[in-house]
């Protein structure tokens, strides 16, 4: 298993991305790293390929370039000139490393809440119901909704979805989560409910990336801040770094949260 500098684990490795949508360039030569209990957040103005690049590490996307390599293990690589693939099965194996929280929830309407979270553990790996049941109780318990395991999606507010979202990516215990501009979608009374939860999750050191417009969150809760412009990273750092010795062009993003 490779390991970092700490002598922590890679959880995730990405080397020269590119991704191309026609004549766009949306991901130019990205590569970055992320250890086992990091948090990393990006940010970045819109167009700027930060949900591209969470698409494509989650194989949402396919990547026109650049390795892909989750715990050790290469989903993706090089090879003549051609970005190819692991094997279908390896993928399998691969896919159980993470779990993604996307912006609107992507609940299933017709599942209750329980439904929701049980569903991918019994039906992708084959988790006994039982215990699925147990997992995901449990998860409604530590999120504060205990008493939402028989609701219906559509009788739930925003903040409650997006929370059931979270449950549901926890439920297969992965290595690694994403976050796609989480609170997107939420006012902003709403929007603390899930930031509360993500905190919690970073004390537990849950290894996550996050895409976000929240500054002050990403500022309080990263190890590191990625500034994404025009499929490129134009700065990285810790949150001290990035907040207070900024380079012009991020310094003009963060504006009153600089210094």
């Amino acid at each position: 298993m490779k390991q970092d500098y700490n002598g922590q684990e890679c959880v995730l490795e990405i080397r020269h991305m590119k991704k191309v949508f026609g004549q766009l360039e949306v991901l130019k030569d990205i590569s970055l790293s992320v250890r086992q209990g990091e948090v990393v957040s990006i940010i970045g103005p819109s167009g700027s390929g930060k949900s591209t690049l969470l698409r494509c590490a989650a194989m949402l996307e396919q990547m026109d370039g650049g390795e892909l390599i989750y715990l050790g293990e290469q989903a993706a690589g090089d090879r003549d000139g051609a970005c190819v693939y692991a094997s279908r099965e390896k993928l399998k194996q691969i896919h159980k490393y993470f779990g993604l929280v996307f912006q609107n929830f992507n609940l299933f309407p017709h599942y209750t809440v329980l439904k929701n979270i049980m569903d991918a553990p019994v039906c992708v790996d084959k988790v006994p119901k039982q215990e699925a049941r147990e997992r995901a109780l449990k998860l409604l318990d530590q999120l504060g909704l205990a008493d939402k395991a028989d609701a219906y999606p559509y009788q739930l507010s925003g903040g409650q979805q997006q929370r059931v979202s979270i449950a549901r990516a926890l439920a297969l215990q992965p290595r690694i989560l994403f976050f796609d501009e989480p609170t997107s979608a939420l006012d902003p009374e709403l929007t603390g409910e899930v930031l509360k939860v993500i905190r919690q999750l970073a004390r537990e050191h849950m290894t996550m990336i996050i895409v976000t417009h929240e500054m002050q969150f990403a500022r309080e809760l990263s190890d590191r801040i990625i500034f994404m412009e025009q499929g490129v990273i134009r700065q990285q750092g810790t949150p001290e770094e990035i907040f207070t010795a900024p380079n012009a062009r991020v310094k003009e993003f963060i504006g009153k949260f600089a210094g």
